[in-house]
């Protein structure tokens, strides 16, 4: 019930985010986002056992979720951005796919690195808790080096395709999804 913090954290600058990428554009906020979140994550690398949620636990969590969330919409700008119209669709499934086995793959490295972190500690007799906190922390570690790793500007959008092209190129995705039956003909060129 505790993570609730940073769900609404997401959820509040996920919204704030749309109006924030209208005035400092993706690019800026592709920086502050990342930035955000790895100061969180960071930040909740100095747990130690017995720490309070308010006073250790909670700040933390808000900031990397408001750094989650900003990061959302300008992600996905980015990743659309200079995709035809016809594609859009599949543009946002890969971008929706590709946050899901990020996730999940992201999951098991830290997981990984938190275990071997806390058996170590417990092999050499340090005690349950402090164990636990030593695989944490080396989770958090590594989860923050994700968003510093993104935290740069992102490229400039790709210029859009001449006209003419963006004419022929629409011709020939009408004419591979209507099948030959239809009796589409296949566009090489628009002269």
């Amino acid at each position: 019930m505790k993570i609730t913090s940073m769900v609404l954290a997401t959820l509040t600058a996920a919204l704030v985010g749309t109006r924030l990428v209208t005035r400092i554009g993706p690019r800026r906020q592709l920086v502050l986002g990342p930035v955000l979140a790895a100061g969180g994550l960071v930040w909740l690398t100095a747990l130690v056992p017995g720490d309070g949620y308010w006073a250790h636990i909670f700040g933390p969590l808000v900031l990397a979720g408001t750094g989650f969330g900003l990061s959302f919409v300008p992600m996905t700008m980015a990743a659309t951005s200079g995709v035809p119209h016809t594609q859009a669709g599949l543009a946002a499934g890969l971008i929706n796919t590709t946050r899901q086995v990020g996730g999940a793959v992201g999951l098991a490295v830290m997981a990984t690195f938190a275990g071997r972190a806390a058996t170590h500690d417990l092999r050499h007799g340090v005690k349950l808790a402090a164990a636990l906190t030593t695989g944490y922390d080396r989770a958090f570690t590594i989860a923050a080096g994700a968003p510093v790793g993104c935290a740069r500007p992102a490229p400039a959008p790709p210029a859009p395709p001449p006209a003419n092209l963006t004419a022929a190129g629409e011709a020939r995705t009408r004419a591979q999804t209507d099948g030959p039956s239809s009796g589409a003909v296949f566009v090489t060129s628009a002269e």
